[in-house]
């Protein structure tokens, strides 16, 4: 219950913060977050805390354990990195099926028009990006063993791993997509670790295409090599005090810092991959037919057994070449 208290306390300070720019995706986050967390709190109050799994199983307020570990893998999926933040995100109409078009306008470059002339309209250059989504998630058996625990703990620890899992997803589906449309490509000037002159060789090369950046997708490991080489760390004081006090993410050279711990499971060393420096909305995709996991408890008789699986139907398409740079080991 303090741990439940101290994020909801963190994640309020975080909507007074006045001094970060906050997109709308940044806002939609953090009022889910605080949404969660106060359905949590509201549980964790009630009578039905008290009880054991196999409890809530088999009485008329069972459908409150799959909220609630909703509502934890909710706050696992959105509370360090959720790479959807990163996407254009594709409205997907009902009965549309597995996938979804949507349409990708390239940069535009302004008309010089002659006082007095008639204007020439010119139609702008369409690129089709095809999304297909596909089932991923976890399941669980509740077995003796978990079945016989705490309604609090049960949803504390299965709602957190099923809530990373289904962020490796996500994470997984949209930095594949940014690898295989990124349009730019700079090696790393210290062969194989990330520093903020590969960074800013990025920028630029994005820059040149007319693009703005504002986000990198990298690991934690390689953002905090980037953070203390060849720079003195006092200069980045305020982005490191975001990360290690308040827990949101850093903010350096005009970008927010996605470090992903799952990115060197996606990029493993023999991919030679760094990071990613692209623009929010721009550079990748994302649809889903829901806007966050589904969690259920459903029973095999033959099994004598309960399972609950937290799931969700999405997928990530590339969007426009030039607005993605790649930063690669140096070969």
């Amino acid at each position: 219950m303090e741990k439940i208290e101290e994020m909801l306390a963190r994640t309020q300070e975080s909507n007074l913060r006045v001094n970060r720019k906050l997109t709308i995706d940044d806002l939609s986050s953090l009022s889910k977050k605080t949404e969660a967390l106060e359905k949590l709190r509201g549980f964790y109050d009630s009578e039905y805390a008290k009880m054991t799994v196999k409890e809530l199983l088999t009485s008329s307020s069972n459908v409150a354990l799959p909220n609630m570990v909703q509502a934890r893998a909710l706050l696992s999926l959105t509370n360090w990195v959720d790479a959807r933040e990163l996407c254009m995100r594709v409205t997907v109409p009902k009965g549309s099926g597995k996938t979804v078009d949507t349409q990708i306008i390239t940069q535009p470059t302004f008309s010089a028009w002659t006082e007095g002339s008639a204007l020439s309209a010119a139609d702008p250059t369409l690129t089709k990006r095809t999304v297909t989504m596909l089932p991923f998630g976890k399941v669980t058996a509740i077995s003796d063993l978990l079945a016989n625990t705490s309604a609090i703990n049960f949803i504390e620890q299965i709602g957190q791993v099923h809530g990373a899992c289904v962020r490796q997803g996500i994470f997984q589906y949209i930095a594949a997509a940014l690898s295989a449309a990124a349009g730019g490509t700079i090696s790393a000037a210290s062969g194989s670790s990330l520093q903020f002159g590969d960074v800013v060789n990025a920028i630029k090369t994005a820059a040149g295409n007319g693009f703005q950046t504002d986000f990198i997708i990298c690991s934690p490991s390689s953002m905090w090599v980037a953070f203390t080489t060849s720079y003195a760390i006092t200069q980045f004081t305020g982005a490191l005090v975001d990360m290690l006090v308040s827990g949101l993410k850093p903010q350096a050279l005009g970008l927010d810092w996605y470090a992903d711990p799952f990115f060197d499971t996606v990029f493993p060393a023999a991919d030679k991959k760094l990071g990613y420096v692209g623009t929010k909305g721009l550079s990748a995709v994302w649809g889903a037919l829901q806007e966050e996991p589904v969690v259920e408890i459903y029973r095999i008789p033959t099994e004598l057994q309960n399972y609950v699986i937290t799931h969700m139907d999405g997928g990530a398409a590339g969007g426009i070449a030039n607005s993605i740079c790649k930063i690669a080991y140096a070969s």
